[in-house]
């Protein structure tokens, strides 16, 4: 773990006594020079170097001096740009009751037994757009009454549920199993089919003095889910007396018609949506993410 090597005042910091409202403020700035196991640990693992102060516990003492009523405020780590394994911490004190803190250390729980940062974000995509917006909608064909090929598209909008959280374990069987499905059950409300697990990105990072998994999950949600409704069209349909297949023509041109649900000629104006399921549905609830 990452280790002290040396302290020294602050520059410009040797203690300053400042007049308040109904005392005196005495402030210390204090510098550590920690010397870090290897070039990948970061700021958080040298912030919690065994032996440095501890925000909202530590009194300020050096060099034979304290003062019992200047509390550690914050620390703040800082990587020497000569050595990237040496780190200069500065550790700020004072007795000003009112003076911005860091959160306690004493009273911070476990990385694992903190809520998740919950956020919402928001994705674009494109589908395809079989009728239009009119009242009532009209089927979106060219002048001669033909599908537009290729097909007009429509960009839409994905509300997306990001939870970020730290875990004791992580393996890449996690994305293989729930990344790119969609949920089985209802998920933050939503019906099954209508949540997506677009993304699942974890990062190793050290945290409390261990290893843990810092796990970022991103879920799309979709109105009207992610399920295929294609326009049921074809260049045949079927004769209802024959149940043979027979082709749509018009003026001796063969042309894309619609068809009813049942594989019939449908009327003209007539439409029919096919449903199928694009997306594996799989149950989110193992993930605990609720």
């Amino acid at each position: 773990m990452p280790t002290i090597k040396g302290i020294r005042k602050a520059a410009g910091q040797e203690g300053s006594i400042e007049l308040g409202d109904e005392k005196l403020l005495r402030r210390y700035a204090l510098e550590y020079l920690i010397i870090a196991d290897n070039a990948t640990q970061g700021p958080i693992e040298i912030w919690s170097t065994p032996g440095l102060p501890v925000v909202g516990v530590s009194t300020y003492a050096y060099a034979g001096e304290s003062d019992l009523a200047a509390v550690c405020k914050r620390k703040v780590p800082k990587r020497d740009t000569k050595a990237s394994r040496a780190w200069i911490v500065r550790v700020e004190f004072d007795n000003d009751p009112r003076s911005k803190s860091q959160e306690t250390e004493a009273d911070y729980p476990a990385a694992t037994a903190r809520p998740p940062i919950i956020s919402w974000d928001s994705e674009y995509g494109e589908e395809i757009l079989h009728r239009d917006y009119s009242e009532p909608p009209k089927p979106i064909l060219n002048s001669a009454g033909l599908p537009f090929d290729p097909p007009i598209t429509e960009q839409v909008v994905y509300p997306v549920l990001v939870i970020q959280r730290y875990q004791t374990t992580f393996t890449p069987a996690t994305i293989l199993a729930y990344e790119n499905r969609a949920n089985k059950e209802d998920f933050y409300t939503a019906p099954p089919g209508h949540a997506l697990m677009s993304k699942i990105a974890a990062t190793q990072v050290i945290e409390d003095a261990v290893k843990l998994w810092q796990v970022t999950y991103r879920i799309r949600f979709a109105v009207d889910g992610f399920d295929l409704e294609p326009l049921n069209q074809s260049s045949h349909y079927r004769d209802p007396g024959t149940s043979e297949l027979v082709a749509f023509i018009k003026s001796n041109v063969p042309y894309i018609g619609n068809l009813k649900a049942n594989g019939d000629k449908a009327a003209e104006g007539e439409e029919s949506y096919g449903s199928f399921r694009r997306k594996k549905r799989v149950s989110f609830g193992p993930l605990a993410l609720e």
